[in-house]
This record gives structure tokens, C-alpha cells and sequence, in this order.
């Protein structure tokens, strides 16, 4: 007969591989949305002139709107 202790040894053994498994998907989605942030972070910077910009054609359209 098969011993209970190996059946439960495979058993857990099994499980740990999976998350193991898991655990690897899960590194790489992270690594792939670090750069994914680090790519967008880039475009959102604005710089002071880009602003002073922004808030000129901003308070230029009030202007022209009211």
C-alpha cells in the first residue's frame, strides 16, 4: 500500500511548485509595469516653461470666452 506521509509529500511538493510558478508570473508583471511607469513618468513631466504655456493659453481662452 502507498504510505499517507508520500502521498502528502508529492501533494505539498506539487503546490509548492505552483507557487513557485506563481510567484515567477507575478516578478515578471511587476518588472513589465516598473518600466511601463518609468515610460509614462517621462511624459508627464512638465517643465516650468511648458506651464507658463499652459497657463497663458488657459487665461487666453477665458479671455476670448467671456
Amino acid at each position: 500500500m502507498i504510505d499517507i506521509n508520500a502521498i502528502m509529500i508529492v501533494l505539498l511538493s506539487v503546490t509548492i511548485i505552483c507557487l513557485l510558478f506563481i510567484m515567477y508570473v507575478m516578478y515578471v508583471r511587476i518588472q513589465q509595469l516598473l518600466t511601463e511607469v518609468a515610460s509614462l513618468t517621462g511624459r508627464m513631466e512638465l517643465t516650468g516653461t511648458e506651464l507658463e504655456q499652459l497657463t497663458r493659453n488657459v487665461e487666453e481662452f477665458k479671455r476670448t470666452r467671456g
